[in-house]
């Protein structure tokens, strides 16, 4: 299997920095401490993301009608 295959979704480290950036927050705010927090928060974001990927699904399917 490739890598990434079958993948929908990753965040990675330098997602979260490129958002702090954003921000105008630096880079060297991002700790690891911060980042098991950043974590905590995007899994309880995440409690609905069946709902997310069915609007989606609903969205592609229906660009392609």
């Amino acid at each position: 299997m490739d890598f990434g295959r079958g993948i929908i979704f990753i965040l990675t480290r330098e997602d979260v920095v490129s958002c702090a950036r954003e921000m105008d927050i630096p880079e060297e705010a991002i700790t690891d401490e911060v980042l098991e927090e950043i974590k905590s928060g995007v899994s309880w974001g995440m409690e609905f993301w069946p709902d997310v990927v069915k609007e989606a699904i609903r969205i592609a399917i229906e660009r392609r009608s």
